[in-house]
């Protein structure tokens, strides 16, 4: 007997397309793609709405500003209402991980809602020495470097040490990948320096002059270049610029697949002339409505392979927007609008191929870390995790309805169309009319092979 079978809906499969067929859902994984599939424990009816892989956010970030396990638990409840039901948490820090990801796990399997495989960001020597003991201990194969830092949080690394580390990441072959935040050092200081002496009180618009489009973009030329030289596979994270998905799009002509591109649903869908003022500092900052653009640009042309939100949760007392531009935390939660605004932009105001948005949000990420065919796609022997997407499903955002336990939202007061009606979760139904229906705990750590 089968656990679950859904019906009637439109099943998309990721390289395949929409096709007619139920799916049959047995122990956590898809058994059974056909027509008139019965005798079940329980049956979803999915009429007139899609049915897709979970989508997986690659990028997110846990235990910024909060504690890890809090966190953990509240955020992912978000992304579950969302229809996210994978997530790719990053990790920072100056000291070994060794004694540190084992605690985690255990925290991930007590908390989360959703499944986490987690990068590493490696910062120093001892970290790029222990690479291979984080792959063999804890099935990491994505590791994070930072060509420009976060001023009084963590430094950059040099090119020397990022081009040491990228021929550690080739030596472990394919199925493993460098991540790289994209900015230019030297240029994001000289900016900084300038913007914070001429206004110090100033607006989103006067922070979005810290980060200079030209930063982006240079810094995506170095590192595909000493990713060429070192022969790994790479991945730039939240590209944030028409010129540095420009840039990108000229590279991968050469380059190929071994270079993938990111960018985040808040890149996508709001800018720094927003009515959230300073809620929507970030790193890199918000741009201009040309940027949004382009970036769409770059989804239609496969530029863009995967979609993410560099998810930073808060409350508005963390945040901290009544001390100004300069005093103002960088970060924003916003793991359960990510998926809905995407579809609301690109799909319904854009026009964008439903197809091309649900492909980047759920197989290519799925693909470039290692996680397929486990993730991100509707097949026989897959994990079964599952969103039924109303595209007419309409929703005012309000941040008190929202599951996370940040208290804010970029889209404050926007009706967004395009939303998940229900979620499964490694076969059972997990969000349902609106309401949680698992416990924490429920989600799981992934380990990934090379």
């Amino acid at each position: 007997m089968l656990d679950l079978i859904i019906k009637n809906g439109k099943v998309f499969i990721p390289e395949k397309g929409f096709l007619d067929l139920e799916v049959g859902i047995k122990d956590g994984k898809i058994v059974a793609l056909e027509n008139n599939l019965s005798d079940s424990k329980e049956v979803l009816d999915a009429a007139g709405n899609i049915v897709m892989p979970g989508v997986i956010d690659p990028h997110i970030h846990l235990g910024i500003f909060n504690d890890f396990a809090h966190e953990c638990e509240h955020e992912t409840r978000a992304a579950l209402a969302g229809g996210v039901t994978t997530c790719g948490v990053f990790m920072g820090g100056d000291q070994s991980y060794l004694g540190q990801v084992g605690e985690l796990i255990d925290v991930i399997e007590a908390k989360s809602s959703v499944d986490l495989f987690m990068h590493l960001a490696i910062f120093t020597e001892e970290q790029m020495s222990e690479m291979k003991s984080y792959y063999e201990k804890f099935g990491i194969t994505s590791f994070k470097f930072y060509m420009a830092g976060v001023k009084g949080v963590f430094p950059n690394v040099s090119d020397g040490f990022i081009y040491e580390g990228f021929k550690k990441v080739a030596e472990f072959g394919d199925k493993a990948i460098a991540c790289v935040h994209c900015e230019d050092q030297s240029l994001i200081d000289v900016a900084f320096d300038k913007v914070s002496a001429q206004t110090p009180e100033g607006t989103l618009v006067d922070w979005a002059k810290t980060g200079p489009d030209m930063a982006e973009e240079e810094a995506i030329i170095r590192a595909c270049y000493l990713a060429e030289k070192a022969g790994n596979r790479l991945y730039i994270v939240h590209i944030s610029t028409k010129d540095g998905a420009d840039r990108l799009t000229k590279i991968k002509a050469n380059e190929g697949a071994r270079v993938f591109g990111e960018t985040t649903s808040a890149y996508l869908t709001v800018n720094k002339h927003g009515e959230f003022g300073l809620k929507g500092k970030m790193l890199p900052p918000l741009r201009d409505k040309s940027d949004n653009d382009g970036l769409w640009d770059a989804v239609k042309n496969d530029t863009i392979d995967s979609l993410g939100t560099d998810n930073v949760s808060m409350t508005l007392e963390v945040k901290q927007e009544e001390n100004g531009m300069l005093g103002a935390m960088p970060g924003y939660p916003i793991l359960q609008t990510h998926f809905p605004a995407m579809i609301n932009e690109g799909y319904h105001n854009r026009g964008i191929d439903i197809e091309t948005i649900i492909t980047k949000a759920t197989i290519n990420p799925a693909k470039i870390f290692g996680l397929y065919p486990q993730k991100g796609v509707i097949a026989v022997g897959s994990d079964a995790d599952i969103v039924i997407l109303d595209l007419d499903n309409s929703k005012t955002v309000e941040s008190k309805n929202l599951f996370s336990y940040g208290d804010f939202s970029l889209f404050e007061g926007q009706t967004i169309k395009g939303w998940p009606t229900t979620v499964v979760k490694s076969g059972k139904i997990a969000f349902s009319n609106d309401e949680i229906m698992v416990e924490p705990g429920s989600g799981s750590f992934l380990k990934r092979e090379l």
